[in-house]
């Protein structure tokens, strides 16, 4: 296929370039959305260790 050229009918064109930015936004937002999920489990997990202390009195 020889891609050097616009196709002659626009609407082809710019579906491809729809469709591909349509891609490539969700793609974006799928991994913002798992970085988001990924940085609360791990600010939560730090919370929870910060509050309980770390060894247990062994005399009580």
């Amino acid at each position: 296929m020889d891609f050097s050229e616009i196709p002659e009918n626009p609407f082809i064109f710019l579906s491809w370039v729809t469709a591909i930015g349509l891609f490539l936004s969700i793609s974006e937002a799928t991994i913002k959305l798992k970085l988001k999920k990924r940085n609360s489990y791990r600010k939560r997990v730090a919370l929870i260790n910060s509050l309980y202390p770390k060894k247990l009195a062994s005399n009580i």
